[in-house]
């Protein structure tokens, strides 16, 4: 599910934050890659650690440092087949919304549900229909699903989080027009209405669905082995 991925990338240095060397190549690196998609790579998570930084250079015009980093992030890819949990956070007529904390585009189609299932219009949720019981896929209960689909729209990768005690006054007049441009483009990223990565799940198979379900029984079919042994015992 999450995966270290080494990376090399040019950062630039404000004269401002020279005396702040080490937490500004974490911002940079932050603000350019945090909550983006890259294809086949997966979603980045966070800032993992710097492996190395190369020379500084300082070029005509420009009072910034300029270095390469070589450094390593957390990526979240599942796999297709992969066993996940999560919390049901909405459910409608259409399809079931998961989410595991950090990441809530986790979608299961009702086609993707046991059978028999139904929609409940009275507690709007769905239910399966098991031994003439409604077992319901409760908002907030822990689900059991597996990764069926999973789609990568890096184009659309949601904006990076701004930077720590970021303070606009202190900028030059190149890392101003610089986060102006950013800001901007984030107000556009903000409109889009596709998720950057967006799973497709399913709970048909046995042993999926509300972990509630299976927990109980396990717990059933433990008594029922110490009942046996006990037995055998006697």
């Amino acid at each position: 599910m999450f995966h270290l991925l080494t990376i090399e990338d040019r950062v630039r240095i404000p004269p401002n934050d020279f005396n702040n060397e080490v937490q500004t190549i974490e911002d940079e690196i932050e603000k350019k890659y945090v909550s983006k998609v890259v294809l086949d790579g997966g979603l980045f998570i966070a800032l993992y650690d710097i492996l190395g930084t190369g020379d500084s250079y300082v070029y005509s015009g420009d009072g910034a440092a300029h270095l390469m980093v070589r450094f390593r992030m957390v990526v979240f890819k599942p796999f297709k087949g992969e066993i996940m949990e999560g919390v049901i956070k909405k459910s409608t007529k259409d399809q079931v919304q998961i989410t595991i904390g950090f990441y809530d585009e986790i979608y299961l189609n009702p086609i993707e549900l046991p059978i028999p299932s139904s929609f409940s219009d009275e507690e709007k949720l769905w239910y399966w229909e098991w031994n003439d019981n409604q077992l319901f896929f409760e908002n907030g209960g822990r689900v059991r699903f597996r990764v069926e689909q999973i789609e990568f729209n890096p184009e659309v990768s949601q904006p990076a989080p701004a930077p720590k005690n970021l303070n606009t006054d202190s900028m030059d007049s190149y890392t101003l027009r610089e986060y102006k441009e950013r800001q901007a483009e984030n107000e556009r990223l903000l409109q889009q209405v596709k998720s950057p990565l967006i799973l497709k799940v399913s709970v048909k198979d046995s042993g999926l669905g509300m972990i509630e379900w299976w927990t109980g029984q396990d717990a059933g079919n433990e008594e029922d082995e110490e009942e046996n042994d006990q037995m055998n015992e006697e």
